[in-house]
């Protein structure tokens, strides 16, 4: 059976609720609630609407038979609306235009900004391993670990949570961690969390593993200029490492798959959100916190070196020139203190991070048989 229609992919789905903050773009209301089935049961009435049909036919409002399957089915022909309102807007072409349509998301997302609340419900973004990510709160931070209130879920579940303990095993090292947005840092799990029901909300306790040393920021550095070749020393080489670091998409290093950033992919998902810098504060406490062993190292190290801590990260504008994204952020550095800068980062296109990471996985493969070879021959 050929596909008859060009429907969003559940990561897209995804990121339309978060853009919204799972609010209608229409009506305003909560499209996300708690059920009364079960204590960690959810009733979502969202849905994630085409704003030009996903096929042809009879009742297929506001179709346009130039566009690509790829642009029906890209995140921006949709958006967020409770069940309600998704049938209004195809029940009425002629006030709920695609243009109209349009125009009330762009306005809806813009109008979804983090700043300035202060309910302790909202707080702010949280991620535990790779799939969780909730916004909530840090009630405690002390010798018997970091103690968090989680409101709500942006991925992942309540059953998810629950499961910590059965599936802290499965993860990769590198993935047992938490990430603090609300404290500029994060950590290693020394244990799986302590997981408790809290009226509505959860609350987790947190036993971290020890940081790994920091680079002296202070200290002499020095590096080559990947643009001219010139030396450069000091601070102008932890730029850079930022920079590239940032730069690099996850997956696209062929002898290690595991390094790079989720920075490319967030600025396409969230481009114009007022999430994305949150999203990017995240990644960079992760690069920041997280360490990674490298070949040819006797210890461990963060990708980003001599960072403590992540203070503040702004994008004034999501504008590229020549492919560069300015972000302006502040970081604790090892030995110097807070430190401001204007970082410059590469941003690859979808089609650069597709091609790039299909390139190196293959070397990765290629270098794999061939070490594999190698020890049978010992």
């Amino acid at each position: 059976m050929t596909k008859s229609r060009d429907d969003f992919s559940a990561r897209t789905k995804l990121d339309l609720a978060l853009r919204a903050s799972y609010l209608c773009s229409l009506c305003k209301r909560s499209t996300v609630g708690p059920s009364d089935e079960a204590p960690d049961a959810v009733t979502m009435i969202g849905v994630a609407a085409h704003i030009c049909a996903a096929a042809p036919g009879p009742g297929a409002r506001r179709h346009d038979p130039t566009m690509t399957p790829e642009e029906r089915s890209h995140i921006d022909n949709g958006i967020w609306l409770c069940a309600s309102c998704g049938v209004l807007i195809d029940r009425d072409e002629k006030r709920y235009t695609a243009n109209a349509l349009r125009r009330m998301k762009r306005d809806h997302e813009g109008s979804r900004r983090l700043e300035g609340s202060d309910s302790d419900a909202d707080g702010d973004l949280i991620t535990i391993g790779q799939d969780i990510v909730a916004v909530g709160t840090v009630i405690r931070s002390g010798p018997d670990g970091t103690r968090v209130r989680l409101s709500h879920f942006v991925n992942g579940s309540g059953r998810d949570l629950w499961s910590l303990n059965r599936d802290f095993d499965r993860w990769l090292p590198e993935r047992r961690h938490v990430l603090l947005n609300e404290l500029g840092f994060g950590g290693l799990l020394a244990e799986p969390p302590v997981v408790e029901r809290a009226g509505q909300a959860y609350e987790v306790l947190f036993r971290l593993k020890d940081q790994v040393p920091r680079r002296n920021a202070a200290a002499s550095i020095s590096s080559m200029s990947s643009e001219d070749g010139r030396m450069l020393h000091g601070m102008e080489a932890y730029v850079q490492v930022f920079e590239s670091v940032l730069g690099m998409g996850l997956g696209t290093w062929f002898t290690d798959l595991g390094l790079g950033s989720d920075l490319s992919d967030l600025y396409w998902r969230y481009k114009g959100s007022p999430w994305f810098e949150r999203l990017a504060m995240i990644e960079m406490i992760r690069l920041s916190s997280i360490p990674r062993v490298q070949n040819g190292l006797d210890a461990p190290s963060t990708p980003f070196l001599a960072v403590n801590r992540i203070d503040s990260v702004k994008v004034p504008s999501f504008d590229l020139t020549g492919q560069q994204l300015g972000i302006e952020v502040r970081f604790d550095l090892e030995g110097m203190g807070l430190w401001e800068h204007v970082l410059s980062v590469f941003v690859s296109t979808p089609e650069q991070l597709a091609r790039d990471r299909e390139k190196a996985r293959l070397h990765n493969d290629k270098i794999k048989r061939i070490e594999g070879e190698y020890a049978k021959r010992e």
